[in-house]
């Protein structure tokens, strides 16, 4: 079941949708999307609501079982700190039958009844959407990268890069380091100073450095150190050492004893 997740920490929302048409039959399936919920509340930590967006959903199948496996599964996110979930989009006379959550016909509906007057806007080009994040605690390291190629050449993709990660932060409880993954990241000269406005803003919210690995052009391109390889990137990050590589997810070419 593709179903993608989209957090916000900072308004503690987490947004579903089904990025494609998406059928549940019956508990199997729906045993499946509270599988992936489970998996997508790996990141959070304390009460949140949720929006589903149902444009691109149908429920076919047996009604009475479809209502008793949505309100086993409402029950149990409940018991994850689920304090509200509202759907919009799907067909009224699905919504009704079978699901618990809270319905509206709109998107604008749903929202106000979410508690937000509008999502938070993505880039025309859906430049939000393609930064990623990934959070390593124990290394006290944040790592960023890009799912496709793109070039930071304007304010408003540095000031959506930026909120990002402060969402980002809203996880964090101590000092951390930046890891930048360049193969799908350039930066325009002109937007050198911005981005160090932005390095500046998170030294103040307990930032350490940044450091990048695998350039797509130069590395002298970077307002930042870059390495060819990862792991040592990884391995220089202030206080960590070598080590950190292999503790961040990195494969070590150190030969096992």
């Amino acid at each position: 079941m593709n179903v993608k997740f989209e957090h916000d920490y900072q308004q503690k929302i987490m947004f579903v949708s089904f990025p494609e048409p998406t059928v549940i039959r019956g508990d199997g399936d729906v045993m499946a999307l509270r599988q992936a919920w489970l998996k997508a509340l790996s990141s959070w930590h304390s009460p949140y609501k949720a929006m589903i967006d149902g444009t691109n959903l149908k429920l076919e199948g047996d009604t009475a079982e479809l209502t008793d496996s949505f309100a086993r599964m409402e029950k149990f996110l409940k018991g994850f700190f689920l304090k509200k979930a509202v759907l919009w989009g799907l067909s009224p006379s699905e919504m009704a039958v079978c699901i618990p959550f809270e319905f509206h016909p709109r998107e604008e509906e749903a929202l106000s009844a979410i508690g937000i007057r509008q999502r938070p806007g993505a880039e025309p080009t859906d430049f939000r959407s393609s930064i990623q994040i990934q959070n390593h605690f124990a290394q006290h390291v944040m790592e960023l990268g890009f799912s496709v190629p793109v070039i930071l050449d304007s304010k408003d993709k540095i000031t959506t890069l930026k909120s990002k990660i402060t969402n980002n932060l809203m996880q964090w409880h101590s000092k951390w380091n930046l890891l930048v993954d360049c193969s799908n990241f350039e930066l325009d000269p002109a937007m050198v100073e911005e981005f160090q406005s932005m390095e500046r803003f998170f030294k103040g919210f307990f930032l350490k450095q940044i450091l990048g690995y695998s350039p797509k052009g130069s590395k002298e391109s970077y307002p930042f150190m870059v390495y060819r390889a990862r792991h040592n990137a990884a391995g220089r990050l202030e206080n960590e050492g070598m080590s950190s590589g292999d503790q961040a997810d990195c494969r070590s070419k150190k030969a096992t004893p």
